[in-house]
């Protein structure tokens, strides 16, 4: 019967040995896009770790088109964090420095405080300019673009695209992975399908396992239960193996690096650093799943008209719970019984107060709204996952 279900067994030891050994490596296009947003003591470091696998390294076509036509957008975005920041800390020295009230700072640790946040306004100042730099002058891109030479699948021709995503229309609806998480995008829906479907291709092709570096969390690409980690979607290891014979595994960029550490030194920095902008979406994951269900069981959606890309208030950045946004706005009496929204972001929310305001004044909405948060698993992105090989085996 294995033979038959082989996507629905946990990998070997043996087997996942194979596939570091003579498979291919794909990256996903967030990880290309991640490495503009970790320190440059870690992009140098995850980038080493990368040439490290080059002759084994492979990228779908889609997964480079994607790069190349977000890229730029990514670096604004870090040119914008470190403007924010800039003018929060200068904020700061003005509050601090101009504040004739109490508390007062005798004069040798206010000196102290004008240099430290002088030198960090340079710091920062510096950084800015970089990521400007690279809007016209990307030495990362060049290094990205070494990496992948003559590496990059062949496109899928307009007919093939359009049969992936008839396809993709239909798996959607029954919730087939990969990609049915995206069926609300306005652009791009069937992106990762279609790098699925290169995938499949390039494994039948070359009649080689292969491994899939992602920075996805969503449950499209992964198996769990009980808060855990189990296994990629074993319907992907099933689809695969039926049309390739073939197998794969999933990591995500920490868990790449950790495995790499076995067998040459990675420092423990760069994987901590990885793993924290794991953490970070990991948060915003289950943030927006939880906003999600918000629109869906209190109809929000002719309120909130929500666009993430936009700029948000002062607040960007910061998450806090409900009840303290229905404290602050005098919401709470309103609305009694939604402090049951702990650990909701609700930096895009911010703004609509008063549009929620009036919505939330239907009691009924509150007891739909418990029922559905507690329908949502908490997942505990920090655990060891137990579905790779024996860490005292080793990769060659």
């Amino acid at each position: 019967m294995k033979e038959l279900f082989r996507g629905y067994y946990k990998l070997t030891d043996k087997e996942i040995q194979n596939i570091w050994n003579s498979g291919f490596i794909s990256l996903d296009t967030n990880v290309l896009f991640n490495i503009y947003r970790y320190s440059e003591e870690t992009r140098k470091e995850l980038l080493r770790v990368i040439q490290k696998y080059s002759t084994q390294l492979w990228l779908t076509n889609h997964s480079a088109f994607e790069f190349h036509k977000n890229r730029i957008t990514v670096i604004s975005e870090q040119i914008q964090i470190y403007e924010e920041t800039i003018k929060a800390f200068k904020k700061l020295e003005n509050d601090i420095v101009k504040n004739l009230k109490t508390p007062h700072l005798s004069k040798s640790v206010l000196l102290k405080f004008e240099n430290t946040i002088a030198e960090t306004i340079k710091d920062l100042e510096k950084k800015k300019d970089y990521y400007k730099r690279l809007l016209t002058d990307d030495n990362i891109l060049s290094k990205i673009s070494a990496l992948f030479e003559k590496k990059v699948g062949s496109a899928f021709t307009s007919s093939e695209i359009l049969e992936v995503e008839k396809e993709g229309e239909v798996r959607y609806r029954k919730k087939m992975p990969p990609g049915y998480k995206d069926n609300d995008k306005s652009e791009n829906k069937y992106g990762d399908l279609i790098i699925w479907k290169e995938l499949i291709r390039k494994a039948g092709e070359d009649k080689k396992p292969f491994i899939l570096i992602i920075d996805d969390l969503k449950e499209d690409w992964w198996l769990r239960a009980h808060g855990q980690t189990v296994s990629p979607r074993q319907e992907l290891s099933q689809e695969l193996f039926s049309e390739t014979g073939q197998s794969f595994h999933l990591y995500t960029p920490d868990r790449f690096l950790e495995f790499a550490s076995k067998t040459e030194e990675v420092k423990q920095e760069a994987i901590d650093e990885v793993r924290e902008i794991r953490k970070e979406e990991a948060q915003k994951f289950y943030d927006d799943r939880i906003f999600d269900v918000i629109k869906t069981n209190l109809k929000l959606n002719d309120f909130l008209k929500i666009n993430y890309s936009n700029k948000i208030s002062e607040n960007i950045g910061r998450t806090f719970s409900a009840s303290d946004f229905m404290k602050k706005y005098k919401l709470i009496d309103k609305v009694k019984g939604l402090n049951l929204l702990d650990n909701i972001s609700m930096r895009d929310l911010i703004n609509h107060k008063e549009q929620i305001a009036i919505y939330l004044k239907t009691m009924n909405a509150a007891a739909e709204l418990q029922d559905a948060i507690k329908s949502i698993p908490k997942f505990d992105f920090n655990e060891n996952r137990n579905d790779d090989i024996n860490t005292n085996d080793s990769v060659s």
